[in-house]
């Protein structure tokens, strides 16, 4: 039996290696707001030259709570959304989310920092609260 990486699941007749990981805690008071419906905030760590994102998931231990609708996107700072597609819910606590297949470039010529939005119905300065577990896997 081959030896698998304990952070993903067994792929059939494929073994899986060297798969890194950044995961981040961030609660609604590390985001900068930006004025409107959303508010940012940058991982202090960055997916490395030449890595290839696998994917991404958010546990929400803390619901967004305060405004009619709260959801995340994880974005590099040009695309909001390079490493999920859709738009999670934040507004709920829940178990661990997967993001989708990351919509952007997957391969990374240059390093890059993640960015986490989360956009609020109305305005991100009525979100009261929230916390929650980001996680991007990488090879």
């Amino acid at each position: 039996m081959s030896r698998q990486n304990k952070d993903m699941p067994p792929v059939a007749g494929k073994e899986i290696t060297n798969i890194k990981k950044i995961v981040a805690t961030v609660g609604v008071g590390d985001f900068t707001d930006g004025g409107g419906a959303s508010g940012t905030f940058d991982l202090s760590e960055d997916i490395p030259k030449g890595a290839y994102v696998l994917g991404s998931s958010v546990e929400v231990t803390a619901a967004f709570a305060g405004d009619t609708t709260a959801v995340m996107t994880i974005g590099d700072g040009s695309d909001v959304d390079r490493y999920n597609t859709g738009t999670p819910s934040v507004f709920a606590a829940s178990a661990s989310v997967n993001m989708g297949v990351p919509s952007g470039a997957k391969h990374h010529g240059a390093a890059a920092t993640p960015t986490l939005t989360v956009t609020g119905g109305t305005d991100f300065g009525a979100i009261s609260g929230g916390r929650a577990i980001v996680t991007i896997y990488y090879v």
